[in-house]
């Protein structure tokens, strides 16, 4: 009994432990969404869910010029329409129902298991605190929907390999409000994501079907033809558009310096190591380690192995991987972690510091990554010049200019994103710009206040010269000028001096 009572004091003061650091990190996560600075990335999602076109030209004319399936674009278009233009705002109103709906997704299945509250726990703290979920938060984008969504894929995972009974309607109604929209969601939200979740959601039928568990085997698999159909219907409808806006490029893929291998690695391993404790349970507890703990990390490492497999050979063909769209690596690493950190949850030593390293690791990513980063490094640069000598003539051009893919169908795509962008900061900063198209060269005459070319998207490690910069942008009338080069956040100014 008293043994018990340890126990179950531990148990408290762990979950508290756990609240405390789950109301941390969605603050932290807040804090990165508000602060951040806009990217290429948030600057789309404007530009594609502009309301002024009208709904009919959205659709046709931007919507389906989007690499992914418009249903955030949906979702963005309804906030421009109801005054929402910030987009600091616009991503904290997106994400933030994301992370209320996997907080009670997590409190209906450990109600409805409660000898795996643990677990669930565990797995919500380690995917919020994760860099992909810190990356995901600060961008106005569905990555975080689509992050969230898959775990709650997870939660069902778990709960079919535990569960001693078939769905119940009066027990596990909750359940499936939950983990049917998610499935359905993780596979239609991301074109990348619907590989990760398409493959868990075949498992977890697999699962089911074994276990004696049709209903829920039924259920998710009607929910995943039905995802199915609406992704092959998207692809469809997108095609065309495609095949007119893209040619050697896809996006910004094509630009990356970082390869397919080196991303995974860092999902991969960089989750693990922002958070290695929950990893001692696995030795720690090892002796409550059961045969239903071995099948659920057969099926989580067995789809994880599937689904890396699958994308590298797609990325073979086509560069596909990104940060964003295999963000699903980490949730899946996260439930491998919080498998073994269950086996140890009522020890409260290693609880509170899974609590406390998981805080650590929110902060630090978001600092590095979120907070402070972005565009406005560069327009923030500009506007002290602008500030110290008003007449400072301000010039700006796409990142694709000083890549091989400048004359690109892609390219060309992406002009009145970077116009929209540069557009918006100068004006939140004080200071008009300029941009420079790729077919109308401008020419700049010097003054007694500098000349300044602004281009974002520019690799750290991409060395250029002022010159070339000039003659790449398209910008005439400073070959007498004193050239010297400013490296700011995501990109460079060019500054020309009489």
């Amino acid at each position: 009994m008293m043994g018990d009572m340890k126990a179950g004091g531990g148990r408290h003061a762990s979950d508290t432990a756990m609240a405390v650091a789950l109301a941390i990190i969605v603050t932290a996560l807040a804090a990165a969404a508000l602060l951040g600075g806009p990217t290429l990335d948030d600057f789309w999602t404007v530009y594609l869910s502009d309301p002024a076109r009208g709904l009919d030209k959205m659709v046709g004319q931007r919507w389906v010029l989007d690499i992914r399936p418009p249903v955030f674009d949906a979702w963005a278009t309804m906030l421009h329409m109801i005054g929402i233009d910030s987009i600091p705002v616009a991503r904290l109103i997106s994400a933030l129902p994301a992370v209320v709906l996997l907080v009670l997704a997590v409190r209906a299945f450990s109600k409805r298991l409660p000898e795996e509250a643990p677990f669930f726990a565990i797995f919500l703290l380690l995917v919020v605190s994760t860099p992909a979920a810190v990356r995901a938060f600060s961008v106005y984008r569905g990555d975080f929907w689509q992050l969230a969504a898959f775990a709650i894929q997870i939660l069902l995972v778990r709960h079919v390999l535990f569960a001693q009974k078939d769905y119940r309607r009066n027990s596990d109604a909750a359940l499936a409000l939950f983990a049917l929209p998610a499935t359905f969601a993780a596979i239609t939200m991301d074109y990348g994501g619907a590989l990760f979740g398409g493959v868990v959601a075949m498992a977890t039928i697999l699962a089911a079907i074994a276990r004696g568990l049709r209903r829920w085997a039924r259920s998710l698999l009607i929910t995943l033809v039905l995802a199915v159909m609406v992704i092959i219907a998207m692809i469809s409808w997108q095609a065309s558009s495609w095949a007119a806006n893209f040619d050697l490029y896809q996006n910004w893929i094509e630009m990356g310096y970082v390869s397919a291998g080196s991303i995974l690695a860092a999902l991969l391993f960089g989750t693990v190591l922002h958070n290695p404790v929950a990893l001692a349970g696995g030795y720690l507890g090892r002796e409550r380690w059961n045969r239903t703990d071995t099948a659920f990390v057969i099926i989580i490492g067995g789809a994880l192995v599937a689904a890396l497999v699958a994308i590298m050979q797609i990325d073979a063909q086509r560069r596909l991987v990104t940060f964003s769209n295999s963000s699903d690596v980490a949730v899946l690493v996260a439930a491998l972690m919080a498998a073994a950190g269950a086996k140890i949850a009522d020890r409260r030593m290693w609880m509170n510091a899974l609590a406390g390293v998981a805080i650590l690791s929110v902060a630090v990513s978001a600092t590095v990554n979120g907070i402070g980063s972005g565009w406005q490094s560069g327009a923030k640069r500009v506007s002290r010049i602008v500030a110290a000598c008003p007449q400072t003539q301000v010039f700006a051009a796409s990142g694709w200019r000083l890549d091989d893919g400048t004359a690109s169908r892609a390219a060309r795509r992406e002009e009145p994103v970077f116009t929209l962008g540069y557009k918006r900061l100068a004006r939140s900063y004080g200071f008009t710009a300029t941009v420079i198209t790729r077919d109308r060269p401008a020419t700049a005459t010097p003054g007694p206040c500098p000349v300044l070319l602004w281009i974002e998207r520019v690799p750290h490690n991409k060395r250029v010269k002022p010159e070339q910069v000039l003659k790449a942008a398209g910008l005439r009338g400073l070959e007498k000028a004193r050239l010297s080069l400013i490296r700011s956040e995501n990109g460079l100014i060019v500054r020309a001096d009489r």
